[in-house]
């Protein structure tokens, strides 16, 4: 199973409307959308073979309400995976084509042996 089927599998199970790097163009809310950035770490442990990937996380929603539980879903439904490492920062985003709209961001750090 590929990292990006597994972080849209685990993030699937929070929120059915979660898409991969963009939103549809004409989104619903709430909505989730993820990218995923890997990169080789041979440095991390002795012998290398590693890949770190970064997951950045935003949710959207039309109320500041909703979005408390969705992260705290998100952050148990990532920690989930067995290779998961941990967060490295979250906040307030923006969501430019509709000011209306609240936005809140986390990324996650998970790492995986290349086989």
């Amino acid at each position: 199973m590929t990292i990006k089927s597994q972080v849209l599998t685990a993030l699937t199970a929070v929120l059915a409307n979660t898409w991969a790097v963009e939103l549809p163009e004409q989104p619903t809310w709430p909505a989730i959308v993820f990218d995923i950035d890997s990169e080789p770490e041979p440095n991390w442990v002795q012998d290398g073979g590693y890949d770190r990937h970064t997951i950045s996380v935003v949710i959207l929603a039309k109320t500041l309400v909703e979005i408390p539980a969705l992260q705290t879903s998100v952050d148990a439904a990532l920690a989930a995976i067995p290779v998961y490492m941990g967060e490295e920062g979250r906040g307030d985003a923006d969501y430019e084509p509709d000011p209306s709209v609240y936005a809140y961001f986390s990324n996650h750090v998970i790492r995986t042996r290349r086989t």
